[in-house]
């Protein structure tokens, strides 16, 4: 075995071990695996330890990034699919009106005052700032998903998260090719937007929806065969596959195909007519939880592979804390509406705040005005390729951060407000003589409020 091979079984083994115990520590002590992931794909890469010690060096990540769009692409639609396993198909419906809200509105204000603020503050041309601003606009679902299915908050304000990070998803693709072509052909028209955006959402829904109602009925024959979660992983593909071509998005249909896997029940009384059995098929969800695992684990540390430290500048930074400063402030706004339109509790209202962190599409569309545009190759826009680059990775682990503070406080929140009701309830039954010396022991710790 050469050993390049040898370093590279060591490497996975040991991104695997570290992404595990990530998990581990999420669990226990509310803090995210994503920051630590991360920084291990920092720590690894060319710049630091990948060409010292052999680990990433910079041909091996040139290697990587010849199929970087096909494994983003695979990462996005198993975590979207995974997003919509998880969620409750009701809390969905009560929620959509405020989702739609949250998302159209929060993205709309970060991406016009991202551009404006880049535009005079950092003199960009003005179509540049908004392709920067919408790259940078919508949170990720590959970073939200995994943290709001861990908080303990109301299934509709789980259901607002993800829907919203899987909405913006699909905008912020949207509305940055949209404003690279406006670039290219200085062509601006709002209805052929709208139309794109209808196509990306509708088709996608309906045909995720619909083929994952279908294939119930399929794993119904199929649940006595081994391999149900391979083929379903290939249906996935099929699907996602299926829907790019007819131009739409993919990513939608992922989300919709595993909405409809992961409301068995609802799909059986809504088809009231129809035996359909529910939960011969658990073990997919159980498997599917160690496939969006092995994949979110490579896709955080691929983020923290293609920071560049060579290229970065003090500019980089001014321009991502700003960037930042306004996600924020945006942000604050947009919650500020959504809880006093959706009668939130407080514990809700911080979560959906610090629910900003931006992830695989920012990463992923980071790269592709440099090549569209002809940065690349025009020395005097070279400069804006390393930029948008590093500037979109200063966002991403910001946000990220922040998003890490906000849900560990949430966290310790809730124990708290857990704790002064269990005390409460203590008093209570005490006057009433029924409550035992010890039971106040029990509900005030902290462990036994997760269970």
């Amino acid at each position: 075995m050469e050993t390049g091979t040898i370093t590279a079984f060591l490497a996975i083994g040991g991104v695997i071990f570290i992404g595990f115990f990530g998990n581990a520590i999420f669990t226990k002590y509310r803090i995210p695996d994503v920051l630590i992931l991360i920084f291990l794909g920092m720590v690894i890469g060319p710049d630091i330890l990948g060409n010292r010690f052999g680990l990433v060096s910079s041909d091996t990540l040139a290697n990587i990034d010849d199929f970087r769009d096909v494994l983003l692409s695979a990462a996005l639609v198993i975590i979207l699919f995974d997003g919509g396993l998880t969620l409750d198909i009701r809390s969905v419906i009560e929620s959509m009106r405020i989702s739609a809200f949250m998302s159209l509105l929060t993205f709309a204000l970060t991406t016009i005052t991202l551009a404006i603020a880049l535009h005079f503050i950092m003199e960009m041309d003005l179509i540049t700032s908004l392709i920067l601003g919408s790259i940078v606009g919508g949170t990720s679902g590959a970073i939200v998903i995994p943290i709001a299915n861990k908080l303990r908050i109301r299934p509709q304000t789980k259901a607002i998260m993800v829907m919203e990070s899987a909405v913006t998803d699909v905008l912020v693709v949207v509305a940055a090719l949209t404003f690279i072509s406006v670039a290219q052909l200085g062509d601006f028209r709002l209805t052929t937007i709208a139309e794109d955006l209808a196509s990306k959402f509708l088709i996608g829904g309906i045909v995720g929806f619909v083929v994952g109602i279908v294939w119930l009925f399929v794993l119904q024959k199929l649940h006595r065969q081994p391999l149900s979660y391979m083929i379903t992983l290939a249906a996935l593909f099929l699907v996602a596959g299926a829907v790019e071509l007819m131009g739409s998005s993919g990513a939608v249909a992922a989300l919709a195909f595993g909405l409809s896997l992961g409301n068995r029940e609802f799909v059986r009384r809504w088809l009231t007519s129809v035996t359909l059995r529910i939960g011969t098929d658990g073990h997919i969800q159980q498997f599917h939880m160690e496939v969006s695992f092995f994949v979110r684990t490579f896709f955080f540390v691929y983020l923290g592979l293609i920071f560049s430290f060579d290229t970065f500048t003090e500019i980089h930074l001014v321009a991502g804390l700003l960037i930042i400063s306004i996600i924020v402030l945006i942000r604050w706004f947009t919650t500020m509406l959504t809880w006093r339109i959706g009668d939130l509790e407080i514990e809700d209202a911080v979560a959906l705040f610090g629910m900003m962190p931006r992830g695989l599409a920012a990463a992923v569309l980071a790269t592709l005005p440099a090549v569209a545009l002809g940065w690349d190759v025009d020395p005097d826009l070279a400069y804006l390729e390393s930029l948008f680059l590093n500037t979109t990775l200063i966002v991403i682990l910001g946000t990220t951060i922040l998003a890490t503070i906000f849900s560990f406080a949430d966290e310790k929140y809730i124990d708290k407000k857990r704790r002064r009701k269990a005390r409460i309830r203590f008093e209570d039954e005490k006057e009433q003589g029924l409550a035992e010396p010890n039971d106040y022991l029990v509900s005030e710790s902290p462990r036994a409020d997760r269970f």
